[in-house]
């Protein structure tokens, strides 16, 4: 008959091995927690804080409203460091009109590593957001200089196919996008006078998530009833609360309790 010694350090590797495996995987959840930034003023110039809009103004109602309509809690800051970061499941960056402080910049891109879900937007007023997305191969470039600034061409992904089928976004002063490496284009203007990315998405932005559109004013009360502009944010929403709260295991590490557990199981009965 086997020891019980060798039967208990069995058992203590078996529950040792579990729990690490579970560690290694799940997702640090806060239940969906999602970050806004905001200036202190309504339009540009920004008293305080480095967007363009006051994102707490009446104005964004609805895009506020919605995070709780879709099981969300959203908070607002005009900075953010690691400590804050770090209570929170998606930060959203709408357009940036000045420089990025540096070490705010340095935060959101660890954040995002880390395992943060990222959307941030930038218009016409410049390129400043590409001091955080440059990293995930996502890089704003010129102002679509057209009448309309609409996506109204999409790929399959589920930021545009799930729970809502996409099929047009309106804006108002649209900035074009380029990608590379292992960031994708998902949404485009397409039309007589040419195809231009406006959306954009890194699934594997170190441990997290960057979505980049080409405009945040789809989300203001003028605009967030037109076409899908509304269900672009509840799809957004939809992707981070599964691909930050479901737990995907590693099957090399999840094998590994189960072999000490077979184990186990043939030393009893050689036992």
């Amino acid at each position: 008959m086997m020891r019980g010694s060798h039967v208990g350090v069995i058992v203590i590797l078996f529950l040792l091995s579990f729990f690490l495996s579970v560690g290694s995987v799940v997702a640090d959840w806060h239940g969906g927690k999602a970050l806004v930034l905001y200036s202190e003023c309504s339009y540009w110039p920004p008293c305080d804080g480095w967007v363009q809009h006051n994102y707490t103004d009446h104005i964004w109602d609805n895009f506020r409203a919605e995070f709780a309509d879709q099981g969300w809690e959203v908070d607002f800051a005009k900075h953010v460091d690691a400590t804050n970061l770090s209570n929170y499941d998606a930060l959203f960056v709408l357009t940036p009109c000045e420089n990025i402080p540096d070490d705010e910049a340095q935060a959101i891109i660890n954040w995002v590593k880390s395992g943060g879900q990222l959307v941030i937007t930038q218009n016409g007023t410049g390129t400043y957001a590409n001091e955080i997305t440059a990293e995930f191969g996502i890089e704003f470039d010129g102002p679509l200089l057209l009448p309309i600034h609409t996506i109204n061409n999409f790929t399959s992904h589920p930021v545009t196919t799930t729970p809502n089928s996409l099929s047009k976004v309106d804006g108002i002063t649209a900035r074009k996008i380029e990608v590379s490496g292992s960031s994708k284009e998902i949404g485009w203007y397409d039309g007589l006078l040419g195809k231009y990315c406006l959306l954009a998405v890194n699934d594997t932005a170190g441990e997290g998530v960057v979505v980049a559109i080409g405009d945040e004013w789809m989300w203001s009360d003028c605009c967030f009833n037109l076409a899908d502009n509304e269900e672009l944010l509840d799809n957004i929403l939809a992707y981070f609360r599964r691909t930050c709260s479901v737990p995907e295991f590693s099957t090399p590490t999840f094998l590994i309790p189960v072999f000490l557990l077979a184990v186990l199981f043939l030393l009893r009965r050689k036992g």
